[in-house]
Order: structure tokens, then sequence, then C-alpha cells
């Protein structure tokens, strides 16, 4: 019972104090009316003391040898009193959450344009003056809180002092600026409401909820729905880069289109490759980690090296066809060259599984590993292939081009990490354990 006990302390203190925290501290923000105060006196304490009367206890009730998941035992085991102790705790402290649950219901209002606003004085910019466009202008800051600092900001903000005061292409606009002097470098065109948005939320949903129930029908469909959402959405997420440099105030004009590492689409990939490759390398941590705790399962004689020479041949091949597809964006904005990388990549998947033909994905776990690598890449060359024909796509209805090529750039950069990745595992099953021999 200690464990419970241990468990609930750290999570309930790290984790649910926090969250009520913000609930009254944010409240005003998206409310007419805060938190009542006093209210919020005698939840804390409720709550506070609740939690320390029951769960300080129940410590003590396993040090004495409660076990867990025991909800009937004999009298006389020395549980009772601490047990009826962690009770009455357990009743104060779902006493605080009803009071909680009260005031919330009786005061708040959800409210964008007249919220309570900033009943904290405090200092961040998340308080300034916002409705549902956010902040009237933007504002370059120079310290951590800045409304401190600069007493007349929000009034300034809201009189559209700062910069982008308007909508300077017509439509919904913010400023990307440097990611440490945050000196602006771009305007960034946002998308406008559309259904696609929530309809790929919706459906990506849809996908997990239904695998968790093992309807993998279901999950299919959802999954394809969610995916044409998605690619319905990102068509229009590219938008010409033929319109001028606009003035957002202060002297400034500053271009509407950019591409290469200054676009926040190429970081956005970047970043995403970090987290896919954090992942990949835990995959293949799992099959050196394999290895050293049950070598029995690896057979007694490695396949042929020849299908994943095959498969690496194909790979780099595939790569050089996207580096020539990238020169003739650049040259004259044609990318046709993808039509040739596109079958070697499918190719290099194809002699992938082939190599891996006499090893059973249910044999043995060394086989299960194998495959889950396979598998991955895969679906990681699937992803590309569908970047791919996504800008094939937009190339042919005249959307990509020298300047307009944010699209292309994202699934180049996507298609060499994927062969990379590929690459490493080609290497880990087939070089490991042979090169030790």
């Amino acid at each position: 019972y200690f464990v419970v006990a241990h468990l609930h302390y750290v999570l309930i203190g790290g984790m649910v104090f926090p969250l009520f925290a913000a609930f009254y501290y944010w409240v005003p923000y998206t409310s007419s009316q805060p938190l009542s105060e006093r209210v919020g006196r005698w939840v804390f304490w409720l709550v506070f003391l609740g939690f320390n009367i029951s769960f300080f206890t129940m410590h003590i009730t396993g040090i004495v040898g409660m076990p867990r998941r025991v909800y009937s035992y004999p009298a006389g085991m020395g549980w009772d009193l601490l047990n009826l102790i962690s009770t009455v705790g357990a009743f104060m402290i779902a006493f605080g959450v009803l009071l909680f649950l009260i005031d919330l219901a009786r005061r708040f209002r959800m409210s964008a344009e007249g919220n309570a606003g900033n009943i904290w004085n405090a200092g961040t910019l998340e308080w300034l003056p916002n409705g549902n466009y956010s902040n009237r202008s933007v504002p370059r800051v120079t310290s951590a809180y800045p409304l401190w600092d600069q007493p007349n900001l929000a009034k300034e903000v809201e009189q559209g002092g700062h910069y982008l005061p308007g909508a300077v292409t017509g439509g919904r606009d913010t400023i990307i600026s440097s990611a440490v002097e945050a000196i602006p470098q771009f305007v960034l065109r946002l998308p406008m409401p559309g259904w696609a948005p929530l309809v790929a939320a919706w459906f990506t949903a849809a996908f997990f909820f239904s695998l968790t129930f093992k309807l993998v029908a279901l999950a299919a469909v959802c999954g394809v729905i969610a995916v044409w959402a998605l690619l319905h959405w990102g068509w229009r997420l590219d938008p010409p880069a033929n319109h001028p440099p606009v003035d957002i105030g202060g002297g400034l004009r500053l271009p509407v289109y950019v591409s290469g590492p200054v676009s926040q689409a190429w970081w956005a990939m970047v970043i995403l490759m970090l987290v896919a490759g954090s992942l990949y390398a835990c995959l293949l941590f799992s099959y050196l980690y394999l290895w050293t705790v049950s070598p029995q399962v690896w057979p007694v004689s490695m396949p042929s090296i020849a299908y994943p020479l095959a498969a690496a041949a194909l790979l780099l091949l595939s790569s050089a066809a996207v580096a020539l597809a990238n020169r003739g964006v650049e040259r004259d904005g044609n990318c046709r060259a993808l039509i040739v990388a596109v079958p070697l990549l499918i190719a290099s998947v194809v002699v992938n599984f082939i190599s891996q033909a006499e090893v059973s994905p249910s044999a043995s776990a060394y086989g299960a590993m194998v495959y889950a690598i396979a598998s991955w890449d895969g679906f990681f060359a699937a992803c590309a292939t569908l970047l791919a024909l996504f800008a094939l796509a937009r190339r042919w209805k005249g959307l990509l081009d020298r300047e307009r090529r944010v699209t292309f750039d994202n699934a180049r950069l996507f298609w060499h990490y994927a062969v990379g990745q590929a690459l490493a595992g080609l290497v880990m099953v087939h070089g490991f354990p042979r090169l030790l021999s």
C-alpha cells in the first residue's frame, strides 16, 4: 500500500495541484467573471489537507503490512483506524473538488471580447487585450515581463500602435521572427477557416479509438478519410509566391513568402525528423538489447547479403533522383525526376521484405524485431511517396515552381531522412552481429 500512497502523492502533488492553480489563474482570460477567491481558499485547504491526511496515512498503512488492491480484510490487522483516517481525507478532497465544480458552474461564462482581464496584474503577454482576432498589433518586447516594464503596452497594442496593425494580405497574417533576437523576417499567411482540419481531427481520433477496440476495418476507413482531409487542407497551405513585400509598420517591409531554412515549414520538418529519429533509435536499441539478453533467438547463419545490398542501392538511387529533381526545381521549377524516385523507393521496400523471407515475425522475438524495423521503414517510405506524389500533383496544376517550392522542399527533406533511416535499419539487421563474427 506504500506504493499506492507514494504514486498518488507524486501525481496529485505534481499534476493536480498545478492544474487547479492554472484554472484559477487563467479563467479570467476566457471568462467574463473570475472564480471566487473566497470559495477558492476553501477549495485549497480542503483539498490540501484532505490530500495529506489521506495519502500520508496510506504510507503508514503500507509500512505496517497492508498490500495493494485489498478492499476487505479481517479485524485485528492494525489497519482499521489508518484506513478510516484515509477515508476521511478522501471525503475532504471530494468535497473540495465539488466546491470547485459548483463555483465553476456558477461563475464561468465564456467570453473572448469581454473577459475579466488581467486581474492579477501579471506581466506576461497572454494578458494583452485580445478577441477572436488575437492581438490588435504585434509588439516587440525586450524582457520576460513586458506589461510591467512597458506600462502603456496594452493600450498601444489595442490601438494598433505596433507591427502588423491590419490584414496586409487580405487574410489572416502573422509575423515570423528570428528565434533568438526576435527580428521580424517575413509575414506568414495563415489558412482561412474550413472543414478540412476539423474532419482530419475527428477521423484521426476515430482511427485510434477504433484500433483500441480492434475494429480494424473501421479504423482503415477513418484513416483514409483523415489522410484525405489532411491532403485537402495541405493543398491550400502553400500560397502563391508572387505577392509583393508588405509594410508591417515601423518602417519595415517584409516578404510574404520564403522557402528553405528561413521557412517555418522547413523547421517543422526538421523537428519531425528529430522526433522520428529518436523513436527509431529506441527501436534499434531494443534490437541490440534483445541480442544481449536472448542471443539464442538469432538464426545460426545469417541470410545472404545480396538482397540487403540491392535494397541499399535502390535507396541511394532514389535519393539521387530526388537530388536531380531538386536541381530541376532550381532551374525551371520542374520536379519530374520524382517520377523515377518513387518506384525506386517502393522497390527497395519490396526487396527488403524479400530479404526477410526466411524469418517469421511470429516464430521468435528476433523475427518480430526484424519485421518491426522493416515495417517502420516501409511506413516512412509510404509517407515519402505520398509527399512526392503530392508535390508532383501541385507541379501538374502549376502550383509549384522555382519560388513556390515549400511543398517540394519538405518532400525532399523527408525523403532523404526516410532513406537514411532505412539504410541504418539495413546495416543493423544484416550487419549485426555479422560484423562481430
